[in-house]
């Protein structure tokens, strides 16, 4: 008996002791400043990724920062990642907390939400329609979308370069909602008013635009992760005010009514109105892999998975844009292999994919060269770990430094930050023609998708997306940098979402005929929707 009461009032002593020493093994990291650590360094920094980068260079694989006792750790590179998020998924598939979007619906949004049981449906019933088999079936309406982009970028000057950007993002109201983005017949989402008189100051618009209210819910949420936004995230002691009290927490409060009934009608009505049953919504009230999940978890699946399809597409196109004018080169290379597999009297479909190594390679390197998402909401360690010597205390915020990772001159070269699509690429021996490298046949080649059980789980989709945009838009048009005597410039936001530069195209028809060619297969578009 005494034994027992012993080694009861021992033990404890001895963890206690045990993890002191291994603290001693934290991975390295800049010094903070006693009590707050190194929160001064990250608070307010924008683009933190690039001082991330910074990092890496100096402390290695794995940065070790102190946020007012909080332990945060950078991962900063493909293998560390693999190892620890693939290969030990099961311990680094939580989230830690983050107040104000738990406020705003983070257990119901996918990307944020912790890992429980309720997650793990969400991600289930996902995946049953955008597994890459599945994603085969969105390639019809995929070539139509990019044929109305490829036709707007080149006729319609009534919007922006970024407006005609957005708006390629409706794709993803197609895959999602089952709505067609022409905007000639009756299938547009609805588009309701939109009162915002309550909340002058939000930090949330959502307007009759869908794609923009969407994009800026997106915002929304990546902003509310990015290290350093509340304090309350420091201090969590200030959580215990009252949202009368404390505006961060009725704003948040607000803002989960708003996207969740904002989410509740699209869904409805995709639900009721998607005849052809093909759209995300109506499998998702079809499928018995959804049958655990409330009608509201099927909202939420639905919108936050159209909420990162829209930021992650658009994000992306407009650093192909931005990497075309940067590189005439490249552009007309592609457009060489465009002429040589297609020629010039229909535009791009997806059977010629497997002959479009160049295109292929470009989507590749636009992921690469610019992440939308350099970074992602942290990982929360469930247990204490060990990494080459390292110690991962249980709990730790993990954060994946993508950028880095795409950025490893270990595995990429010493020319990272050249836009270079060949670095994909092989010569065939038996036709001297380049091809895709085999390890990249069916890998990103890059990280920006993530790792482990949060990988992107639409990267099919959005793989799809791109290549028939891209190449598209390569076939039709040529791009060309409009010179200017101001200095392109990235904004700087608190936000995990990659700014995009502040340039201007010029685009113009790539050969004779093609503006007709073009406008032809837009009307036979519009024709068949009304039909």
């Amino acid at each position: 008996m005494l034994l027992w009461l012993a080694a009861i009032l021992v033990l404890p002593l001895v963890r206690l002791l045990f993890k002191d020493q291994a603290r001693k093994h934290l991975p390295p990291g800049p010094r903070g400043w006693p009590i707050l650590g190194n929160l001064s360094q990250v608070a307010g920094e924008s683009q933190i990724w690039h001082l991330f980068d910074k990092w890496k260079y100096e402390y290695g694989a794995l940065t070790y920062l102190n946020l007012f006792g909080k332990d945060f750790i950078v991962i900063n590179t493909r293998e560390a990642a693999l190892e620890l998020l693939e290969r030990r998924s099961a311990m680094y598939s939580d989230r830690p907390r983050f107040y104000v979007l738990e406020y705003i619906g983070g257990e119901m949004a996918m990307p944020f939400a912790k890992y429980t049981k309720a997650w793990q449906n969400m991600r289930r019933a996902t995946h049953e329609v955008l597994h890459n088999q599945a994603a085969q079936s969105y390639h019809p309406v995929q070539t139509e979308e990019a044929i109305i982009l490829a036709h707007k970028l080149l006729f319609d000057s009534s919007l922006t370069l970024r407006e005609k950007i957005n708006g390629s993002a409706a794709i993803v109201l197609s895959v999602v909602y089952g709505k067609r983005s022409l905007s000639i017949g009756s299938e547009e989402l609805p588009k309701p008013t939109v009162d915002n008189s309550d909340s002058p100051d939000s930090d949330l618009l959502l307007t009759s635009d869908p794609l923009q209210s969407l994009s800026n819910i997106g915002h929304r949420f990546t902003s509310s992760g990015y290290p350093g936004s509340y304090l309350v995230d420091v201090f969590p002691i200030l959580d215990y005010f009252p949202a009368f009290m404390a505006k961060w927490k009725s704003d948040a409060i607000r803002d989960r009514i708003r996207v969740g009934s904002f989410f509740q009608r699209y869904y409805d009505d995709a639900a009721q109105n998607d005849k052809h049953r093909s759209s995300l919504c109506a499998k998702l009230t079809d499928t018995k892999l959804a049958s655990g999940l409330t009608i509201e978890e099927k909202a939420w699946v639905a919108g936050i998975t159209s909420v990162a399809g829209l930021e992650t597409t658009s994000t992306t196109l407009s650093f192909f844009l931005y990497a075309m004018c940067l590189n005439p080169e490249i552009q007309h290379r592609a457009h060489k292999e465009l002429d040589y597999v297609i020629g010039r009297s229909h535009s791009p479909m997806f059977a010629d994919m497997k002959n479009l190594p160049y295109i292929r390679a470009i989507v590749k390197e636009v992921l690469r060269w610019n992440p939308a998402l350099p970074v992602i909401v942290p990982r929360k360690a469930s247990e204490d770990d060990w990494y080459k010597g390292h110690f991962i205390p249980k709990g730790a915020a993990m954060m994946l430094n993508l950028w880095s990772m795409n950025y490893d001159t270990d595995v990429y070269g010493p020319d990272v930050k050249e836009f270079r699509p060949e670095r994909f690429l092989q010569q065939c021996e038996k036709t001297g023609e380049y091809i895709l490298k085999p390890e990249f046949e069916n890998e990103d080649g890059h990280s920006s998708y993530g790792f482990g059980r949060r990988k992107c789980i639409g990267r099919y989709i959005a793989d799809n997306a791109l290549f028939i945009d891209m190449s598209t838009i390569l076939w039709a048009l040529n791009i060309e940098a409009v010179a200017s005597d101001k200095p392109v410039v990235q904004k700087k936001v608190l936000d995990t979402i990659n700014p995009i530069p502040d340039f201007q195209c010029k685009l113009t028809p790539r050969f004779r005929g093609v503006d007709s060619v073009l406008q032809q297969l837009r009307d036979e578009v519009a024709q068949a929707r009304e039909e």
